[in-house]
């Protein structure tokens, strides 16, 4: 993380996943790791802004996300458990991830980030409120 520019370079994610029984051990995999990407492109860039109660980003060009310049190298673990039934693996992967990085963002800067996106300008106004005296 860069302080003076608010930019927020993700360079490799873990995660695990328990499924249950994995009947397209691939598929698992596939959409674990589909929804890591989405997740990270919510908690760093994408936002929905409004402007007299209409959206500014009418088309899709107009909306943040996360390039794939941007991805970071991700491991995903399965755990092997065909003894039972098979769980799913939706959005349950994206759950821990902001809460994760905002955790990250706290180690590297001992302030708390409470509020995705994680944005270049939300991290320079959260840096700068937490130095303001209160």
């Amino acid at each position: 993380m860069n302080t003076k520019s608010g930019r927020i370079v993700v360079e490799r994610l873990f995660v695990g996943q328990d499924a249950g029984l994995m009947v397209n051990p691939a598929g698992v995999r596939h959409q674990v790791h589909g929804n890591v990407i989405q997740m990270l492109s919510r908690t760093l860039k994408e936002r929905v802004t409004f402007e007299d109660s209409l959206p500014t980003s009418r088309e899709w060009g107009g909306y943040p996300v996360l390039r794939f310049s941007d991805l970071p190298a991700i491991d995903v673990m399965l755990l092997d458990r065909p003894e039972l039934p098979p769980l799913g693996v939706g959005e349950s992967t994206s759950l821990p991830g902001a809460p994760a990085i905002a955790n990250a963002l706290f180690d590297a800067t001992g302030v708390r980030f409470t509020h995705p996106p994680f944005t270049p300008d939300t991290v320079r106004e959260t840096l700068k409120s937490a130095l303001l005296p209160q």
